[in-house]
């Protein structure tokens, strides 16, 4: 048994998901265990197909066992994201690998990347740059340059990359030994909307699935089938059917409040709650607010923290949990190996495939991230023009293979 990870998305799954999994099976992995975002996802949106059905859809093409990243780690920054990814992953005490894939394909030049960027990114090597006008993130990517060189400066231009980047630092930092592997993103460029030799990007996909294009040359037939089933239920969501919710949200929040949200300091919040009741829609904010050092990913992401009300204090903690959404019988084999290695594993957590069972447990914060998932679980149901039922979490059904 040889166990690897992957962290994920799957918004929707596609080719190249199939692909990577295909290519982490030659390197000898025999289960395959996915660390999934679930309804919201790390650029700062709503997944357009609900956590169960996605989690289904990877059962059913190569993946063994989905794990449901706690909402606060998927609507995070990139090195949140990746930490939670890989402690996920360490928890299970099993896993004998990761995979990721790079737009770059080299291994070595990641690590070398990741190691730059450990050495690099500390304030006195930044706070000159960023006090001559840079973004933290060109900031940190000139004092690499300047370091390391130009060659493992260019690493962090590839957003695969500087995620890729992101997983080998939460190992080194997690002390954990992992074997690494980098599949080469094949095919079209990360949010390209270009598709080439059968691949096309999640950005394409997303715009394709709203446009009733078919998608059935790029994914697998049941996500395009799951996909036409969505639209003609009116189930798809969309980050644009919460605007009123947001702007409620927007205009009802006072500035203390707003700089206890993720990723937020009193400054920031100031802005936006300035920026919020001088907007009158959605992209007004949005366009009002962005600007070099806020991200429209990052402002989307505190906009849906501040709606699920999610606290910066949430991300100082480890997951407390691991949230099974779907598994095969070797699925199930890699859960039974978790439970005899959880005694002596530092990073063990409970895994189960019921909310119900973590909320039963009454353990803080357990039962705090319990409450988060129910409640963005239950705000996610606003976001498709058919309103989905309360009460999801608890209620929807587990594919067992």
């Amino acid at each position: 048994m040889k166990t690897y990870g992957i962290i994920c998305e799957y918004n929707p799954f596609h080719n190249g998901h199939i692909y990577q999994i295909e290519e982490t099976r030659k390197q000898g992995a025999t289960h395959i265990v996915a660390i999934m975002s679930g309804n919201y996802v790390q650029r700062g949106d709503v997944a357009m197909i609900d956590k169960f059905a996605r989690a289904k859809v990877a059962v059913n093409n190569g993946v063994d066992l989905v794990i449901e990243m706690p909402v606060v780690y998927s609507l995070s920054s990139a090195n949140y994201f990746a930490r939670a990814g890989v402690m996920m992953l360490g928890a299970l005490g099993c896993v004998d690998g990761i995979s990721f894939g790079s737009e770059c394909g080299d291994i070595e030049l990641l690590k070398n990347a990741a190691m730059a960027s450990l050495n690099t990114s500390k304030p006195e090597k930044i706070k000159p740059l960023l006090e001559q006008g840079m973004s933290f993130p060109q900031a940190v990517q000139q004092a690499i340059a300047l370091e390391h060189g130009p060659i493992i400066a260019s690493v962090f231009d590839s957003p695969n990359n500087t995620l890729a980047v992101e997983y080998l630092k939460a190992i080194k930092l997690l002390g954990l030994e992992l074997e690494t592997y980098t599949v080469k993103r094949k095919g079209a460029e990360h949010d390209s909307l270009n598709a080439a030799d059968g691949f096309a990007s999640g950005t394409l996909l997303r715009e394709m699935i709203e446009n009733g294009d078919d998608i059935s040359a790029y994914v697998p037939k049941d996500m395009a089938d799951l996909a036409a089933e969505y639209e003609e239920k009116e189930l798809l969501a969309y980050f644009d059917n919460l605007e009123r919710e947001l702007l409620y949200v927007l205009r009802s929040t006072i500035p203390p409040v707003i700089a206890e949200c993720p990723d937020v300091d009193q400054g920031l919040a100031n802005y936006i709650f300035r920026t919020g009741i001088d907007s009158n829609s959605l992209d007004e904010f949005i366009e009002k607010a962005c600007n070099k050092n806020l991200t429209q990913a990052r402002l989307r992401r505190i906009l849906l923290n501040l709606y699920i009300n999610t606290k910066a204090t949430d991300l100082m903690i480890m997951p407390p949990y691991g949230r099974v959404l779907a598994f095969n019988e070797r699925g199930s084999e890699i859960l039974k190996a978790a439970s005899e290695k959880a005694e002596g594993n530092k990073l063990a957590i409970p895994f189960g495939t019921s909310l119900k069972d973590f909320v039963e447990l009454k353990k803080p914060p357990i039962n705090r991230f319990a409450d988060i998932s129910n409640r963005a679980t239950n705000l996610y149901g606003l976001a498709s023009r058919n309103i989905r039922p309360c009460a999801e979490d608890f209620t929807a059904k587990i594919e067992i293979q």
